[in-house]
């Protein structure tokens, strides 16, 4: 059998709890599984009964691999680098969609369809304009239970970091402000070793220059 992606073999090998081979059959009877810093989730095709798939750090921009995935109801991805989310399109039967903390400005895919659709979270993107003030109050009306995104604030400091060239995700925890790298290309473990910063103090250094967004993460 063709040996999967590394951190997709790990992910079964922890579900499993024993060391690979894993046969064909194996890997079928899979319905839920959480991968860590993933660069390519093609393997993801072999996993016909996958129900549930949570995802910390992916470097890839879409979701591709997920194509028309036949049973997926559950889907979590965050501090990872994905875009384009048109392919949510494809998966019939989903219900949870947790998207915290990526790269996604356009969510129109989500403005029709989706029947099953029961939650959606999508704080810390940089959505456009049309995404957070047109299609995100259409999926409230819509959605049965719960539709997340930033506030105000934070979400337009994001979107102003993703302009000059700076593609982290500002957001929230509790009382306390924090900035993360997403996906793969500036950091090996996007998930930890936030910058602790207010937004006024931010917004003065990003006015000071991208490059000096950068350094907040040294400091």
């Amino acid at each position: 059998m063709p040996l999967l992606e590394p951190q997709l073999e790990r992910a079964v090998q922890l579900r499993l709890q024993r060391n690979p081979p894993f046969s064909d059959d194996d890997i079928a009877q899979l319905d839920a599984l959480a991968v860590l810093f993933p660069r390519d989730l093609t393997d993801l095709a072999r996993f016909p009964m996958l129900r549930a798939l949570h995802v910390v750090g992916y470097g890839g921009h879409d979701l591709s691999a997920l194509t028309g995935h036949p049973r997926l109801a559950s889907l979590s991805m965050e501090f990872s680098a994905l875009a384009d989310v048109s392919a949510v399109q494809t998966l019939p039967m989903i219900r949870r969609l947790q998207l915290p903390l990526n790269a996604i400005e356009d969510i129109t895919a989500l403005r029709s369809g989706l029947p099953k659709l029961r939650e959606v979270v999508l704080t810390g993107n940089p959505l456009s304009e049309e995404s957070y003030r047109e299609v995100v109050p259409e999926l409230r009306q819509r959605v049965r239970e719960t539709v997340t995104v930033s506030e105000e604030r934070e979400w337009q400091i994001t979107r102003k970091l993703y302009a000059a060239g700076v593609p982290f995700d500002y957001f929230r925890r509790g009382d306390t402000y924090l900035l993360c790298r997403p996906g793969l290309e500036f950091t090996d473990k996007p998930n930890a070793a936030h910058a602790e910063i207010a937004p006024d103090e931010l917004e003065a250094v990003l006015e000071r220059g991208p490059e000096e967004v950068h350094k907040l993460f040294a400091r």
